[in-house]
């Protein structure tokens, strides 16, 4: 039991430091190209990604997932040759999925431009649509590696894809600026398809290395009745079809940024169209893509949950789904509220370090949309973790129905609040809040119901969430005496490390991890050894 959770355990840390690369890699595309482009540049980006995002989850969110699970429950029972057949069934499924995406992107280009306001974002549009065949190829490799427990394949091919991005994208977005905002976004977006590409290619490669071991054990495997690519296909979309709407839902919560925002703020509020489109801006690139930043370690998390949950399901092992399904959880919430927190405290900063070109009143505006979205970023990470749980539970539609009613939430509050001039833009960031919030807490109390999981509150809750109210003081009284020399970029960076040392030392001194639990951890042998010297309950 203990090594099949320490199974998750080291692929959430691999794919979370991948993770985390790419973040960092991807901040080091996102930024610059805000800074080159401006707020006006970077609104045609935004408008065409959500679309983007939209289409590619189809391919990239829930067959991943399905074949990530087929091929594990197959692998537990040693049916090698089964994992291969729901292998091969996917590449073909993906490949004919990815080209009618291609096409409909394409094909959609100016009419979905002209309904966001911006006729020439058709441009970025089409630069998009190849990009949705090679990352559908590519999840097929990804799902089936992921099945097998190798997670290197996908971390690897996640970093490349990133940096292809930053080199390709930034390079043509700066040479087709001249040509004006919306071709030097064009450029930014061709830089995303040429990366899938080779993203692709190196995945590939990855798989080839792996396969002659994968062969060795289908060759062990005893035969059997091969059950057909109509069979297969059945049961991966019997588990993908839910995993695909809830992961939509969440892209459809920015197709309705894009709808009302800009909309909203220009034929209710009065707004001009550049105004409206730097506010949109502002939180759709500067704010969003720092509050997303924690979701790639909860993803990991996540991914790794799925496999690891779907193999104890199919030995019917209870003990190791509550295991697995606590540990999950407490790795979100240690992960989610220091981030949160710190995001809050050091809003301004980070914004200004990150983003030297805004204005005084864009900065106010962007650090006061970061106040309210980084709340959402503790639900986020819940939603994200219980949600892999519950789909290796087999109880994918749960987190689909939830995130849709937060959804619906998320609508009425976003049109609510954002008509209210006092509040106009604040209206967006609270409308997301509010939908992760909902579904965050419903995943988690139908999880716990499920699988009878008893969650000590102080244990779970009250230690993550008291190290980071005192890491969060620690932080602004850092800031506040490295600012006094007026170095503000050596304050922010001060500052951070303050708050990583002020929490790691609580971590240890509240002892969030128990004596078992730091066994899971890639290194937490040692690190038992110094919390616990005297052993389990001591």
């Amino acid at each position: 039991m203990e090594k099949k959770q320490s199974s998750f355990v080291r692929g959430a840390a691999i794919l979370g430091a991948a993770g985390l690369i790419v973040k960092i890699i991807g901040a080091l595309f996102r930024v610059p190209l805000a800074n080159q482009v401006g707020p006006e540049g970077m609104s045609y980006y935004e408008v065409a990604y959500p679309y983007y995002s939209g289409l590619l989850v189809i391919a990239s969110a829930g067959l991943p997932t399905a074949i990530s699970k087929l091929v594990s429950e197959r692998v537990t029972m040693r049916d090698y040759r089964g994992a291969r057949e729901v292998f091969q069934t996917a590449q073909k499924l993906l490949c004919g999925i990815g080209i009618m995406l291609g096409l409909l992107m394409f094909l959609l280009a100016k009419p979905l431009a002209a309904s966001s306001g911006l006729d020439a974002a058709y441009l970025s549009f089409q630069a998009f649509a190849p990009a949705l065949l090679f990352v559908s190829i590519m999840c097929a490799y990804r799902g089936y590696l992921q099945g097998m427990q190798q997670m290197t394949g996908t971390a690897v091919s996640q970093i490349v894809e990133q940096l292809g991005k930053l080199v390709i994208g930034l390079a043509l977005a700066v040479k087709l600026l001249p040509k004006g905002p919306e071709y030097a976004a064009m450029g930014a977006i061709i830089g995303v398809t040429a990366s899938e590409l080779i993203a692709l290619i190196v995945i590939w490669l990855m798989y080839r290395l792996k396969k002659r071991s994968f062969d060795a054990k289908l060759r062990r495997s005893p035969k059997t009745q091969p059950r057909g690519f109509g069979i297969i296909s059945k049961n991966l979309l019997q588990i993908a079809v839910p995993v695909t709407i809830g992961a939509s839902i969440s892209s459809l919560a920015g197709i309705v940024d894009v709808a009302l925002i800009i909309n909203i703020l220009t034929d209710n509020l009065g707004y001009e169209t550049s105004l409206a489109q730097t506010a949109f801006s502002l939180l759709r690139t500067n704010v969003t893509t720092l509050t997303n930043m924690p979701g790639v370690l909860t993803m990991a998390l996540a991914m790794s949950l799925v496999p690891a949950i779907s193999a104890a399901m199919a030995k019917r092992d209870s003990a190791s789904v509550r295991n697995a399904s606590r540990m999950g959880l407490k790795l979100a919430l240690i992960i989610g509220l220091p981030c949160a927190t710190g995001l809050f405290v050091l809003a301004k900063p980070i914004l200004s370090l990150l983003y030297p070109r805004l204005t005084e009143a864009e900065l106010a505006l962007a650090a006061d949309l970061m106040h309210t979205a980084a709340i959402g970023v503790v639900f986020l990470s819940m939603v994200q973790t219980m949600t892999g749980v519950l789909q290796g539970m087999g109880k994918q539609n749960v987190p689909v129905f939830n995130l849709f009613i937060g959804f619906l939430l998320k609508v009425v509050t976003l049109i609510f609040l954002m008509n209210l001039p006092s509040v106009n833009i604040q209206g967006a960031a609270v409308s997301t809040v509010v939908c992760y919030a909902f579904a965050g807490i419903a995943d988690t109390i139908y999880t716990a119901r499920r699988a009878r999981l008893k969650l000590p509150l102080f244990d779970v809750f009250g230690k993550p969430l008291s190290a980071s109210l005192a890491m969060g003081a620690a932080v602004h009284f850092a800031y506040a005496a490295l600012a006094k020399g007026g170095h503000t970029t050596l304050a922010t960076l001060g500052a951070v490390c303050a708050g990583v040392a002020v929490y790691a030392v609580l971590v240890a001194l509240l002892r969030m991890f128990s004596y078992d639990e730091l066994a899971l951890i890639p290194g937490g042998t040692k690190l038992r050894r110094l919390l616990y010297p005297k052993g389990q309950n001591k």
